[in-house]
């Protein structure tokens, strides 16, 4: 789904609605929209990269015309709140990594320090 309609973001904490999920969306205002899609959401007028989640929870009690993400998320991907986004459904094949090498120079980390989440 590609579309030039623009929603407002609101943020969310840790703990809305009884999840910890970083996007929620309304299915009725997103009807297309199903649980395991991967949304990107830019505003329309920064250059910064968009931002990719995976629609883990559908709750119909958000405003009309909104879409929520995590308050820590949207900072560091430095997403406004109340400000227009625009959003987009994306196909997983042109957005998921097939591998993530991570090189640290000059630091001591051992195996047991290395937790990865997915």
């Amino acid at each position: 789904m590609k579309t030039n309609k623009s929603y407002k973001l609101v943020v969310h904490k840790k703990g809305f609605g009884g999840s910890d999920d970083e996007l929620v969306v309304n299915p009725k205002i997103f009807p297309q929209v199903n649980l395991g899609d991967i949304i990107e959401i830019a505003h329309p007028i920064d250059d910064y990269s968009p931002l990719l989640l995976q629609v883990k929870s559908l709750k119909e009690d958000l405003q009309k015309e909104t879409i929520s993400v995590d308050q820590t998320v949207a900072q560091a991907f430095k997403l406004r709140a109340y400000q227009d986004v625009i959003v987009n459904i994306v196909d997983p094949k042109d957005v998921t990594l097939d591998l993530v090498e991570l090189t640290f120079k000059d630091q001591y980390i051992g195996r047991g320090d290395i937790t990865l989440s997915f």
